[in-house]
């Protein structure tokens, strides 16, 4: 089956047959022989990996696509890999599927069952832009109730940061006014509800009225445009007393504004790749990346089947169409882009 590029891909099955694999067996991979652009991925024939000791064969099904592939990709990710790169390589940190086999000592998981999960940065890579991987049984997680496979193949790693953030750094609770900047993206509409969930006011800048809509859909207290609005009339209104906490999923041009409108002993956070906001002597700052945000994706799990929580997919892909699954993302879009895996 073919798709024109750049068009999202028809939707699977959610429960399509998890077939079984044998040594012998092939799979449908993307994989790269170097670093470089979109140009040098291409859709090849693999041996099906076999579950080691403690490990798991998963049948993907759905595979997350951000930015970090893209860097992944491009090299940019390859100094703080746990080993150097080794050829051919499989992109893929996060997907969701059903349970082939597993390898001695596994107790857990039993064939057939729908999970999703995360892999760490480390080669010889074999992501989940495949149609079968192997992922060590504790970094898997059943699939939420409330989620579909697609959905719940984007968690893991934006879900697992949003929650770090919330619950970590952030310590957001009870009647807390939280500030979430880039609340329509992938790390950002999680927070938001996130926080919602643990009884605090959320005030969302968001990207567009499309964003600013999802961002009242989600549950945010107000919601704004930061292309379009000034923040400082709106934080005025939100917090007159200050903000107790802000994330930053991306780097405001304001950022003095925000850390401004922090009441003493308030707290700010962003993830790795976003520029530092100005410090303050009396506010609690960190900056958070993948590993901390590994550590939360059971918990993220867990919020999610709970609710009120929705998963946002903007747009899903075929495997092969990774030219336009990389073009949508370097677009205007809201949460996540996800690629569908025959």
């Amino acid at each position: 089956m073919t798709f024109d590029a750049g068009s999202p891909a028809p939707a699977p099955a959610d429960h399509a047959p998890a077939p079984g694999a044998t040594a012998d067996e092939t799979m449908q991979a993307l994989a790269f022989a170097r670093f470089g652009g979109p140009e040098v991925v291409s859709l090849v024939e693999q041996p099906i990996p076999l579950p080691g000791p403690g490990q798991v064969l998963v049948r993907v099904l759905s595979a997350g696509f951000g930015v970090w592939d893209v860097l992944e990709r491009e090299g940019a990710l390859a100094p703080s890999a746990e080993q150097p790169p080794v050829f051919p390589y499989v992109p893929g940190s996060e997907g969701a599927g059903t349970v082939v086999d597993v390898g001695a000592g596994v107790q857990r998981w039993r064939e057939g069952d729908r999970v999703c999960g995360l892999l760490p940065l480390r080669s010889p890579r074999h992501g989940f832009h495949a149609q079968f991987t192997v992922v060590d049984a504790d970094r898997l997680w059943p699939v939420p109730s409330r989620l579909t496979l697609p959905q719940a193949a984007a968690l893991p790693v934006d879900g697992g940061l949003a929650m770090h953030a919330v619950a970590v750094a952030l310590a957001a609770g009870p009647g807390d006014t939280v500030l979430v900047f880039g609340a329509s993206g992938g790390i950002g509409h999680m927070a938001l509800q996130f926080a919602r969930q643990r009884g605090a006011r959320v005030l969302a800048v968001a990207s567009g009225p499309d964003g600013v809509a999802l961002a009242e859909r989600l549950g945010a207290d107000m919601a704004i445009d930061g292309r379009r609005h000034a923040l400082a009339p709106a934080l005025r209104i939100f917090a007159p007393d200050g903000l107790d906490a802000a994330l930053l999923t991306a780097s405001p041009p304001d950022a003095g504004t925000i850390v401004a409108a922090l009441h003493p002993g308030g707290r700010i956070a962003w993830p790795h790749g976003v520029n530092a906001p100005p410090a303050r002597a009396d506010v609690s700052a960190s900056a958070f990346g993948a590993r901390d945000g590994a550590l939360q994706v059971h918990a993220a799990c867990r919020a999610a089947a709970r609710g009120p929580f929705h998963l946002h997919v903007d747009a899903r892909f075929a495997l092969a169409d990774i030219v336009g699954a990389t073009q949508a993302i370097g677009r205007h879009h809201l949460g996540r882009i996800v690629l569908d895996v025959p």
